[in-house]
């Protein structure tokens, strides 16, 4: 356990120095000494349960699964979401995606990690939702990895980016339809089962809008031999009756508090 936790303090230590050195702006609204302010924090819709035991969609009564669930049940264990897509998460997330913002990555990991050991889920590797190799040249980094390096990090386990890869450059999945986005990303990933074989995958992305894409890495990775594969983003779109809008953080998960000056 001291092994696990020497790399862990040292690397929260390292971005409070980096954070002091070079005071961040708060993505929401650009307050300067702050990754996240206080009052943006504040109006974060948390997911808050109850949540399908699956594909953690809220239920508007206490239940174990949807109603999208109950007809098919998707091929992953489970999927957990941290919060709805909208205002300050989606100004995090368009962060991370364009602009390459790891220390936001850093913030939000400590906020999955509560997420996480809440489910208690056995995990055995963390892997991040794969970009094509276009992709990568492009923009240079993957933002799931931004999420998921520190999350495996946090939790000690062990992070491997190549157990995944995607096989072919994808549309866009923004302006499809639900049919037009399974069909965008059907085929378009491949396990490597020396690295998955037998194991309990955690798998990470920013946002899951219909699944598609997480069910689609679920069958690559089931096809390489994988036992279980849990998932959870950062977000999700959710209609704004199904979520708690005015909850704390803190009455939805346990959770730290890492927003920093």
């Amino acid at each position: 356990m001291k092994n696990r936790r020497l790399p862990e303090l040292l690397y929260r230590g390292f971005w409070t120095a980096l954070d002091w050195i070079y005071p961040p702006a708060c993505v929401g609204c650009g307050e300067p000494g702050y990754r996240l302010c206080v009052k943006c924090f504040e109006k974060v819709r948390f997911i808050a349960e109850p949540v399908c035991n699956t594909c953690g969609f809220p239920l508007a009564l206490s239940g174990n699964s949807c109603s999208l669930c109950k007809r098919k049940r998707p091929p992953y264990n489970a999927l957990r979401s941290l919060a709805q897509y909208e205002g300050v998460i989606r100004d995090c997330v368009h962060d991370l995606k364009y602009h390459n913002n790891l220390s936001l990555g850093e913030l939000f990991s400590t906020y999955l990690v509560a997420l996480v050991v809440k489910e208690k889920w056995r995990i055995d590797l963390v892997i991040p939702v794969p970009l094509s190799p276009f992709r990568i040249e492009e923009r240079g980094y993957n933002q799931s990895a931004l999420l998921a390096r520190p999350l495996a990090m946090h939790l000690g386990f062990r992070y491997n980016p190549y157990g995944l890869i995607r096989t072919r450059n994808t549309r866009s999945q923004v302006e499809l339809s639900v049919s037009e986005r399974y069909e965008n990303v059907a085929g378009a990933f491949e396990a490597n089962p020396e690295i998955v074989k037998k194991k309990n995958v955690l798998l990470v992305d920013d946002v899951t809008t219909t699944g598609a894409t997480l069910e689609a890495c679920t069958l690559a990775l089931k096809s390489a031999g994988a036992s279980a594969i849990y998932c959870v983003t950062l977000a999700r779109p959710i209609h704004a009756d199904a979520v708690s809008h005015n909850k704390p953080a803190s009455s939805i998960i346990e959770l730290p508090n890492p927003i920093r000056r």
